[in-house]
């Protein structure tokens, strides 16, 4: 069980506002920085050997309140959906400021949340390790609001990974505002050549996912996006006005 926690806390942190067979609406959450959400996924196995498993989660309808997180009784909500395994992921936060062109389900209760029905995965393994590349189908755009710090890792190759939500569930003094040295932090166990690195933003950085995404987790639980810069992202803007002489 373990080792499917681990899995999802990796799959699924980053795919919330995903295309789902229910009913869904286009739209924009603004305000997510350091906002704290859940998920629950329930578990099934229509096509042996892989699993099926439903995503719920709270963004956009609470920041999950502890009271009612820690009540919520899994064992039922394994019964009342009828799957094979009903497990907590979370409580998480989120790094972004913004989840823009996001598709949701309505609004449902399940083990006492109101929360949304996401995603559906289905997966062949429940056991990968950190720092290994998965592919999740979904059209979001993350937004990093100027001025933000975005932390990334880089591979020995060079491919980069921004970081987009992290958990205390494993390091209790994690916080947004110590996440500069999440480097040399032991829990995060990065393999050979590779690298931990922060910027701050001088304009604002959107990345996209236009119908799938690469994502991994480190360590810690915390969930990244592969990206590329934007063309010209550091090149200085042109002021309004300017001609050229």
């Amino acid at each position: 069980m373990k080792r499917f926690v681990a899995f999802l806390v990796a799959a699924t942190a980053v795919i919330a506002l995903v295309p789902t067979a229910a009913p869904a609406k286009v739209g924009t959450l603004d305000g997510l920085y350091n906002k704290r959400y859940c998920e629950i996924f329930t578990v099934s196995m229509p096509d042996p050997p892989n699993f099926s498993v439903d995503v719920y989660n709270t963004v956009g309808l609470s920041d999950c309140p502890p009271e009612q997180w820690d009540s919520v009784d899994f064992t039922a909500v394994k019964e009342e959906t009828g799957s094979l395994a009903a497990v907590p992921n979370g409580p998480r936060r989120w790094l972004i400021d913004t989840i823009a062109n996001g598709k949701a389900g309505v609004p449902l209760t399940i083990g006492g949340l109101e929360m949304r029905h996401v995603a559906v995965l289905t997966v062949p393994s429940l056991s990968p390790s950190p720092y290994t590349e998965m592919k999740i189908a979904r059209t979001t755009t993350w937004v990093f609001n100027k001025g933000r710090k975005v932390h990334f890792i880089v591979s020995p190759e060079g491919s980069k990974y921004a970081l987009q939500a992290y958990t205390t569930n494993i390091d209790k003094t994690l916080r947004a505002k110590n996440l500069d040295s999440l480097g040399s932090n032991e829990g995060m166990a990065m393999p050979e050549g590779w690298a931990y690195r922060t910027i701050k933003l001088k304009k604002q950085l959107r990345l996209k996912a236009p119908g799938m995404a690469t994502i991994m987790r480190d360590g810690l639980g915390g969930t990244y996006q592969k990206f590329t810069w934007p063309k010209n992202f550091f090149k200085p803007a042109k002021k309004a006005g300017s001609r050229k002489r």
